[in-house]
């Protein structure tokens, strides 16, 4: 079937004008674009009329993750599609933390049955801090290889242990050098480093970073020869992108993603690339400006030359839009074809949905450790920032009787646990800033191990939540009062669904409910309890399953102190 699509607006990325033209798709290209287009009568087109409508090229997001969504390969695929979102840089990080190179080559072999183009990305730094944090087992060069010239990845993802970059340490260094030698490219994720250290990370090979927090740090990244990846989504952003382009002019080194910081529940309300196009148009940057950030330029970065514009020749991804404010999408056309409702499931084989590999945990596992026959401790608190990556390091002071601490209603205990041995470790710490939550939440779903982690205001309901998570072999459970209220299942090597995405966001909905009612304060409790409190590479504090670490310091600090 031939589409003719008449009467649009075509936002031509390359002549940086909006004309109004028909497009006609055929064999998976754009085969002319022209007015008023004549074209003799058949049977095998279709006419559509677009009066009012703008087309925009398939949305290509500069840099992601499909397991952030929770959702595999298939069911990712399929809910942003629907908004536009047509190709994606993608970094299987998590996959590659759970089952090594293998993980990765899962999500690869989904995705292959949907229509969706990714450019998959090896990923260098698993688990992304060694000797701070246990995975499936760390990432070598041999593991880089394989995924480069066995599974045919474009390149080399986010080198986010930016410390091991700077320091030279030498299997990283050895990942990045044949990254270097083989002309890859090498995507970078460096919160906060600018100056000489920057200059080191930069020699090292990384040529793009999406972790800044203030346009000065942008700015000075650019300046120093990197694409500066914008990062919109479900998270509070504190660089502006307008701001940002009014100081470096029209340039192809400004790309937008959404890093996967988004949730289901927000691409099926605002959409995806779509949505972060809406957010970066209504801080004032100007819409054919933010569609090539989304679109031509991404495609020139990542040697999608195929893609990126809607001009002959080209592959036919388009999404046709209402406005150029919401960019809420009428329609997408892939491949010149309309979407299918839904993609084939891979059958998974006994390693992927049976990847939880810990005992069952006894409260003595997740005990903190207080000073012999204290009293008072001084104890190191995370801070959660709602909304944001950030955590803060916070110090209270609080009463210990019979070896037991007596917390405030406002902080809760936490643990993270090596889900991939038998007898991996816990680490143990606090957490403030999640409400005054009673009960407890577990997941198999901590960043980027996807370890355990749980979260309670007592043991005994953390314990259960824990261990039902380990039971299952994957999801994540809350539990109140000694019941388990509600289990979301995450079978998929622990971490995600297969189910269609709204099916799975109505179980998220119901559950982040249930969290609510019970006092939990959080605007989204599993992307905080996934990225924000066990997250070893963004500051201040952390917990892993090996303990509380001060990130902007690079080491373990104790939970308690003697007052």
């Amino acid at each position: 079937m031939r589409f003719l699509l008449r009467n649009v607006r075509l936002l031509d990325v390359l002549q940086g004008e909006i004309v109004k033209t028909d497009i006609l798709m055929e064999n998976g290209i754009f085969a002319r674009i022209e007015p008023d287009m004549q074209i003799e009568a058949a049977r095998d087109i279709k006419e559509v009329s677009c009066e009012g409508l703008f087309a925009l090229p398939g949305l290509i997001d500069a840099h992601s993750h499909v397991e952030l969504s929770m959702l595999s390969s298939a069911s990712f695929a399929e809910v942003v599609l629907q908004h536009g979102t047509t190709a994606a840089v993608l970094d299987a990080h998590d996959a590659v933390n759970v089952l090594g190179a293998r993980g990765a080559a899962y999500l690869m072999k989904e995705m292959a049955h949907t229509p969706f183009t990714p450019v998959w990305m090896a990923s260098p730094c698993v688990p992304s801090a060694p000797g701070f944090e246990d995975c499936y087992g760390q990432i070598e060069l041999s593991d880089v290889k394989t995924m480069i010239e066995e599974y045919g990845m474009y390149g080399i993802a986010e080198a986010m242990d930016f410390h091991r970059v700077i320091e030279g340490e030498s299997s990283l260094a050895a990942i990045l050098a044949y990254g270097r030698e083989k002309g890859l490219m090498i995507d970078g994720h460096a919160p906060c480093v600018r100056g000489e250290a920057l200059d080191k990370y930069i020699a090292a090979g990384v040529k793009s970073d999406h972790e800044s927090v203030t346009v000065e740090e942008m700015l000075e990244k650019y300046e120093k020869g990197m694409y500066v990846i914008v990062r919109r989504g479900s998270l509070q952003e504190p660089a502006s992108a307008s701001e940002l382009l009014a100081k470096v002019g029209e340039t192809e080194r400004v790309l937008l993603s959404t890093d996967g910081c988004i949730t289901v529940q927000d691409i099926l309300a605002h959409g995806h690339m779509n949505y972060a196009l809406a957010q970066i148009v209504a801080e004032g940057v100007e819409p054919m400006r933010a569609v090539r950030m989304a679109t031509l330029y991404p495609a020139k970065a990542y040697g999608l030359s195929h893609m990126g514009a809607v001009a002959v020749g080209k592959k036919a991804d388009l999404v046709l839009v209402k406005d150029l404010q919401h960019f809420e999408a009428a329609s997408v056309y892939v491949d010149g074809m309309p979407l299918l409702p839904s993609y084939q499931r891979e059958d998974f084989p006994e390693e992927v949905i049976h990847s939880l590999h810990h005992r069952l945990l006894t409260d003595r596992d997740i005990r903190i450790e207080i000073p012999a026959g204290a009293r008072e401790v001084k104890a190191a608190v995370l801070a959660i920032v709602d909304g944001t990556l950030e955590t803060k390091k916070e110090e209270k002071i609080l009463k210990a009787e019979e070896n037991n601490l007596c917390l405030h209603e406002d902080i809760l205990y936490c643990a993270v646990v090596d889900r991939y041995r038998e007898e991996g470790s816990v680490g143990t710490g606090l957490v403030c800033g999640a409400g005054c939550f009673r009960g407890a939440v577990a997941g198999s779903i901590a960043q980027d191990t996807q370890n355990l982690i749980g979260l309670g205001n007592n043991s005994a309901d953390m314990l259960l939540a824990m261990n039902e998570v380990l039971k299952r072999q994957g999801g994540v459970a809350f539990v109140q009062g000694g019941e388990v209220k509600a289990f979301l299942a995450l079978p998929v090597m622990g971490v995600l669904s297969q189910l269609p995405a709204e099916a799975f966001a109505e179980e998220v909905q119901n559950l982040n409910l249930l969290l609510k009612e019970a006092g939990m304060s959080l605007s989204n409790p599993l992307l905080t309890m996934s990225l924000q409190i066990p997250l070893a590479v963004i500051p201040e504090l952390a917990i892993t399953n090996r303990g509380l670490l001060d990130v902007s310091q690079n080491r373990f600090i104790p939970v308690c102190r003697p007052v």
